[in-house]
């Protein structure tokens, strides 16, 4: 498990070693959600995140290894969000006590003590379906709270997602990557027009081995849905094989690892080629 402490163990240490690290804000319960930067800011700049679903946290441990894999380089900006659910993470790692006053809540919602299959924050909330992107018209979403499913009381409800939309509007970055897990699948499509679009997610995850979808708007209110709307290209990949099942062990996608970790000099090549 990749926890909250490992992220703030690797945040200091980046920081010591003089990379560029900080929050984008801060969650429901005050914990920081961090960045790593590596590359030029007067440069275009890419976005990458993980960690948004609390039983994906080895999407945060790839997501700081591609960030590891690049210090030092000087081409395209990269901002690192390893993990933009930081109580959804406490909440798998500590128990019900992480949530603080929300404790009662999750306590209700979970059912027991196991949290291992909890996918929301501390307010039982999926952040993944709380972006303003035809919010609440994805398939599955419900309206009250849950381990998963549970779309909040209105677009960027909360603060993790108010956090990363404010962030990201004032990047402006030209494609965002978000990872979640399972399936070996990456989505692009989000109603856009731009066959450029098309032609890139299909050359990720060429590059990937993994099945590019098409025309999927079975869910909704995704960040990367948001971005689309945006007029960011933007991907959601999934990592692991579909024969394993939550929660995942570093093991377990050791091979979506090492598939993932070039990625983000990849996306700057593909970039390049196909919108420049």
């Amino acid at each position: 498990m990749y926890t909250y402490g490992n992220l703030m163990d690797d945040i200091a240490y980046l920081n010591s070693i003089g990379v560029e690290t900080g929050s984008i804000g801060s969650s429901l319960l005050g914990n920081k959600i961090f960045y790593i930067h590596v590359g030029k800011k007067d440069r275009k700049q890419i976005i990458i995140t993980g960690g948004i679903h609390a039983r994906e946290n080895v999407t945060a441990l790839l997501v700081m290894r591609q960030a590891y894999r690049l210090i030092g380089q000087d081409s395209i900006g990269i901002f690192f969000v390893p993990m933009v659910n930081p109580d959804g993470a406490l909440l798998i790692e500590k128990g019900a006590s992480a949530a603080g006053i929300y404790e009662p809540l999750v306590r209700k919602v979970n059912g027991s003590d196991d949290f291992s299959l909890w996918k929301a924050n501390a307010r039982a909330v999926d952040l993944n379906i709380n972006f303003d992107a035809k919010f609440g018209l994805g398939k599955g979403n419900i309206t009250y709270p849950a381990p998963q499913g549970y779309i909040g009381a209105g677009p960027f409800s909360e603060p993790e997602t108010a956090a990363l939309r404010n962030f990201t509007l004032s990047v402006r970055p030209v494609f965002t990557v978000s990872y979640h897990a399972l399936g070996r699948e990456l989505y692009w499509y989000f109603g856009q027009k731009d066959e450029r679009d098309r032609r890139m997610a299909y050359r990720v995850a060429d590059y990937l081995r993994y099945r590019a979808v098409d025309g999927d708007l079975s869910s909704t209110g995704g960040y990367k849905d948001w971005c689309v709307m945006q007029g960011i290209p933007a991907v959601t990949i999934e990592i692991g094989s579909d024969k394993f099942s939550h929660p995942l062990s570093e093991a377990d996608v050791a091979e979506d690892i090492k598939r993932n970790l070039d990625l983000p000099q990849k996306i700057v090549e593909l970039y390049k080629e196909i919108y420049m």
